[in-house]
């Protein structure tokens, strides 16, 4: 596998730690109390941010959410609730959202099963890409007409991730959703991932929130793995 392959789940919990946004240093996450719920848009709120960014002939989009930052990556788009978690050095804070596209190249694709899932079981398989992270078996469904399936993970360093991919076998990609948070707000990504995700578009096609409202709740992540001994 080549190395931008590997980073598509090792790397990209990690964004947040650095300035530039690109796959670096680990960081470690503070906890940090807020809402359960994004606001509800209102009559005089100002009309949300559209949000689009093209790979390998891939488009996707997302609606920024209000008061989220926003940057571009090589391999798509990182929201970020908490700006702080944005700065060079900062810790983890709120929830944040990798969008990227990835190939399918160099796993396996059993006919008849779903693509997505079966990809993700792969991941959670192989060491050299969840590290020494715990991932719970993937749970596959269909969003959107699109083979979709996701998997929950604990890194062991505080921080709880989502990762949601949707499989695009004709073009050999895959539309990857990472959304990552501090353990101790791990509980609110099930509760605003329609807020998050509801506008998603892939190649101008809008993928149905209702998919989203059907996942389990809620979402129960795995315990966090052993600690090296000294």
């Amino acid at each position: 596998m080549i190395a931008r392959g590997a980073l598509w789940f090792i790397v990209v919990a990690t964004l947040a730690a650095c300035s530039m946004i690109a796959p670096a240093a680990p960081i470690t996450p503070t906890p940090l109390a807020t809402a359960t719920t994004l606001p509800e848009p209102t009559a005089e709120a100002t009309p949300a941010e559209w949000i689009e960014h093209e790979v390998d002939g891939v488009l996707v989009g997302v609606e920024k959410p209000d008061g989220w930052q926003v940057q571009h990556t090589e391999d798509g788009i990182l929201l970020v609730e908490h700006s702080g978690s944005m700065a060079s050095g900062g810790d983890m804070r709120g929830v944040q959202v990798h969008i990227f596209v990835h190939t399918l190249d160099g796993f396996t694709i059993v006919a008849g099963k779903n693509i997505a899932w079966s990809v993700l079981e792969q991941i959670t398989r192989d060491r050299k890409y969840i590290g020494s992270a715990r991932a719970n078996k993937p749970y596959g469904f269909e969003w959107s007409r699109h083979d979709a399936a996701f998997y929950l993970s604990n890194n062991g360093d505080g921080n709880m991730t989502m990762l949601i991919a949707i499989a695009l076998p004709d073009v050999e990609r895959m539309v990857v959703c990472n959304v990552t948070s501090p353990a101790s707000e791990a509980g609110r990504i099930r509760s605003i991932l329609p807020a998050l995700l509801g506008s998603l578009t892939v190649n101008g096609t809008r993928m149905d929130v209702d998919a989203l409202h059907q996942l389990p709740d809620p979402l129960v992540f795995p315990p966090a793995p052993p600690k090296p001994r000294p």
